[in-house]
């Protein structure tokens, strides 16, 4: 008589997780623009769409002349809103709503590399006839050397803060894992200007501005694994 003796199975363990961190890093840095965008715009009134298209031409007319004068050449300035509403009221005697006539609204887009001109540029459209200032923002032409900077602070923060959290946890790191960009700008503070029943007088100084910096922020999120 033979007896067979199978050996037992050996246990498969399976590996540990590694230790990891997980770290966000944000870089930030400040630039000067070197552009400007203006945008003024022109709202008429009158009983007929007609006419009050006809008014609002003739005085948007004036605006892009008075505009072009300050050297700012055809192809930096471009329409961006035109529009032409009735003017409508609920009438309780009639009861519907009726219209007491329309509105036409011009909004025009100016963009200059001086931006010295962005003050002289309002008030060109104020003088001449715009009721409206719809936007005013500094802008950077070539931002790619900026994000760049940014980008490697952002990096080189997460580094150092997976860094210390590895060493009081009784390692160091090792390697990174993962790594996601996320860009992102900070809102800027933009002059505040009213937006209607505007008057400039022509002996008046241009309207004080200041362009101040742009700041351009990434932020990332890392992953590291690090060894005790």
């Amino acid at each position: 008589m033979s007896l067979a003796f199978g050996q037992p199975a050996l246990a498969q363990q399976t590996p540990a997780a590694p230790s990891t961190i997980l770290v966000t890093g944000r870089g930030e840095v400040q630039v000067a623009p070197d552009r400007a965008r203006v945008q003024v715009g022109l709202e008429t009134q009158a009983k007929t769409s007609a006419a009050a298209a006809q008014d609002n031409n003739r005085k948007q007319a004036a605006i892009l002349e008075s505009i072009r004068k300050l050297g700012i050449p055809a192809a930096n300035i471009q329409t961006i809103d035109y529009s032409v509403q009735p003017i409508q009221r609920y009438d309780d005697k009639l009861r519907r709503v009726v219209i007491d006539g329309y509105q036409v609204s011009n909004i025009v887009q100016v963009e200059t590399e001086k931006l010295e001109l962005a003050g002289q540029i309002i008030d060109a459209g104020l003088t001449n006839g715009a009721n409206r200032v719809a936007g005013l923002d500094f802008l950077v032409k070539d931002r790619a050397k900026a994000q760049d900077a940014a980008l490697a602070l952002a990096v080189a923060s997460a580094r150092r803060q997976a860094d210390v959290a590895a060493k009081a946890a009784g390692g160091q790191v090792v390697e990174l894992l993962e790594l996601t960009i996320h860009e992102f700008e900070q809102p800027q503070p933009m002059p505040r200007l009213a937006m209607a029943a505007m008057k400039v007088d022509e002996s008046s100084a241009s309207a004080p501005i200041s362009a101040g910096t742009n700041t351009v922020m990434v932020s990332v999120g890392t992953k590291w694994r690090f060894s005790r």
